[in-house]
């Protein structure tokens, strides 16, 4: 027998998948083991779940997975530091005496090839994420289960504080990668062009304080920004310059961008951060969000001509701007719109990738409205013909302004949305009415919206086909809706061809996708037993498509399934990790050909009755000649385990 091992990274978290060739009937699970490349050193890796249905909560450490095999067929290391080089293998478990398991020597696999935990993808890129999700295992340890609502005035308040723990998990890569990319364009001497939404967050303000004269910032109109940021910035010898679309003082029309341009003393641009996190410390730790970073000369450069560009309008959107967005800079594959646009310019060739997807899509989004890329989205997944994973964060509020509602949906190929709500019924958090035995109760969107903080899905990313030589990532500010593409200062970057970088955006928006789902499953009355089955994973179980998808296999066309779309994933019990980076593709031996019609035979009616019914960007130098001492301290830098 066969197991097939796939492991994939990014700069905070390896996701491993396998897929055996037969399925023996006594195993009951499996245990995985990580060796670390550099040492040789080699650790069985740890499960939250306990070996039995309704048994406590483990330590916090996590129960050996010798102990209490993993009942599934992906999962995800987060306890991986930046840097580390590790390889995986995994065993299939029995069971054994009096309770206890017992390995199938026959199953041990290979170790996959060494995959390293960073954010560089090639070709100058580099993608790295948060972790904002208060409503998880991982903050309910940080306050030791007290959910209080004074528990979680006091948790909030922390997070402002620079050497706060829970902070420093939250906010993750994310802040670590603005901070590093700020300090290492101050070493060399180089300016700075910021635009920025809203900014509140002190430790952020003063990484941009030593530029002095060769700091430029142009603040948003966003409703958190303290009113003391533009003075204190000004009085560090900053320019400031202030951009307001409403002309009134409100947050919409949004001056929306979060990007920063480093150039040399000479003003040539080097490179630019982009994406979706808001300078605030809602936006690095209460926020589910992505930063990118693009080393190439031509499109760091439209980002500094638009800085300009948006200064010089003033508060006003002039046709001449609007004509101009319309119009993309492209090299190396790498494409960059701004908005507000003629004709929604920018949907364009986002439609026709979606359109075109031949395996998968996936997305996060956040307050799309009528999207046409969202509908173009559930019309892949309701086509069931590619692999569609997807959550969409939404909000509501009253005349006043203030929040009356947070939800969303998760979108799965296959099933309708999954809807999750905060209300009475559908508790989308871990609570003590749903709450498995092995699990401690989570803050609930309430209480969190009463505090001021918003549990939302902030980032706005699409991945297309992260396998294939022609996938796409697109990311940046925009928010994918119409209102955005026709009102706000906006950027949308389309980076094609890098796998590296789509494979990292699409592990981390699978951790989101299972940690909302799982919480959906358990709001919607599902059974937190029903996680121990490993039916599911079988050729033809509700997971096999997401199977094949991680194996890099064909996702064959399915009918479109009745049912949620929620998902009793025992992985996503914890912290659904975010992180973003290198991910190393797995060679790995092919099924038997006696395997592969196996397969296929089992599936022949599924695909039947679907039938039915349906290079490189050029690098710069400056990362290369990151400061020592910046390199050792991403080197070193610990995590907390999850």
């Amino acid at each position: 027998m066969t197991i097939n091992v796939k492991a994939y990274a990014n700069a905070d978290d390896v996701l491993i998948a396998w897929q055996p060739d037969t399925w023996p009937n006594d195993w009951v699970g499996f245990q995985l083991e990580r060796r670390n490349n550099i040492t040789q050193q080699t650790t069985v890796l740890s499960n939250r779940i306990p070996p039995k249905p309704g048994e406590k909560p483990v330590a916090d450490g996590g129960i050996s997975s010798t102990q209490s095999p993993f009942r599934r067929c992906i999962w995800t290391d987060h306890s991986v530091v930046d840097t580390d080089n590790v390889s995986y293998r995994v065993t299939a478990m029995k069971n054994g005496a009096n309770g206890t398991f017992t390995t199938d020597p026959a199953s041990v696999t290979a170790w996959t090839a060494p995959v390293v935990a960073s954010g560089d993808a090639g070709g100058g890129l580099s993608a790295y994420f948060n972790r904002g999700t208060l409503m998880s295992q991982i903050v309910s340890r940080f306050v030791h289960g007290d959910t209080s609502d004074d528990a979680l005035r006091n948790f909030v308040k922390g997070l402002s504080d620079p050497a706060n723990q829970a902070r420093r998990y939250l906010s993750g890569d994310a802040l670590h990668e603005i901070l590093a990319f700020l300090h290492d364009a101050d070493l060399r001497g180089s300016q700075v062009h910021a635009a920025i939404y809203e900014m509140n967050d002190e430790e952020l303000v003063g990484a941009l304080k030593p530029f002095g004269s060769r700091g430029n910032v142009l603040l948003g109109n966003g409703s958190a920004t303290k009113p003391n940021i533009a003075g204190e910035l000004s009085s560090a010898g900053l320019t400031v310059k202030h951009r307001d679309l409403s002309n009134a003082g409100r947050s919409s029309p949004s001056v929306h961008n979060k990007f920063v341009v480093e150039s040399d003393a000479h003003g040539n641009a080097i490179r630019v951060l982009t994406g979706s996190t808001n300078w605030t410390t809602t936006g690095l730790c209460t926020q589910l969000n992505n930063v990118l970073i693009i080393e190439n000369a031509a499109i760091a450069k439209r980002y500094l001509d638009q800085w300009g560009k948006l200064v010089a309008a003033g508060n006003a959107m002039p046709p001449a701007l609007k004509a101009s967005n319309s119009n993309p800079t492209s090299d190396s594959d790498i494409s960059v719109y701004f908005a507000a646009s003629n004709g929604e310019a920018e949907f364009k060739p986002v439609l026709d990738l979606i359109k075109n997807a031949k395996d998968g899509a996936l997305f996060l989004m956040f307050m799309p409205g009528q999207s046409p890329l969202l509908s173009a989205l559930l019309d892949r997944a309701q086509q069931n013909d590619v692999y569609v994973r997807g959550v969409v964060s939404t909000m509501m509020a009253s005349k006043n302004g203030n929040i009356v509602s947070v939800g969303g949906q998760v979108v799965k190929s296959g099933a309708p949305a999954q809807s999750f709500h905060d209300d009475v019924q559908l508790p989308h958090n871990v609570n003590a009415t749903n709450e498995p035995s092995w699990a401690d109760v989570e803050f609930s969107v309430s209480q969190i919206r009463n505090a001021g903080m918003i549990a939302i899905v902030h980032s706005k990313t699409i991945v297309i086909d992260p396998f294939s030589d022609d996938c796409a990532v697109i990311t940046g500010s925009h928010n994918f809706s119409v209102a955005a593409s026709e009102k706000n200062d906006e950027n949308l970057v389309i980076i094609r061809g890098n796998k590296k970088l789509a494979q990292a955006y699409a592990l981390h928006i699978n951790g989101v996708y299972d940690h909302y789902s799982w919480r959906g499953y358990l709001g919607s009355g599902g059974n937190a037993d029903q996680i121990y089955s490993l039916d599911g994973w079988k050729p033809g179980g509700g997971k096999e498509q997401e199977l094949d998808f991680w194996m890099e296999e064909p996702v064959p066309p399915r009918p479109t399934r009745a049912g949620g779309g929620g998902s009793a994933s025992g992985g996503a019990a914890h912290q659904a990790g975010a992180g973003g980076g290198t991910v190393k593709k797995k060679a790995v031996k092919k099924a038997p050909k006696k395997v592969a019609a196996a397969k296929r035979t089992a599936k022949a009616s599924v695909k039947k009755s679907a039938k039915k019914s349906v290079k490189k960007a050029k690098a710069k130098t400056p990362a290369k000649a990151k400061a020592k001492k910046t390199k050792k301290a991403k080197a070193k830098k610990a995590k907390a385990k999850k």
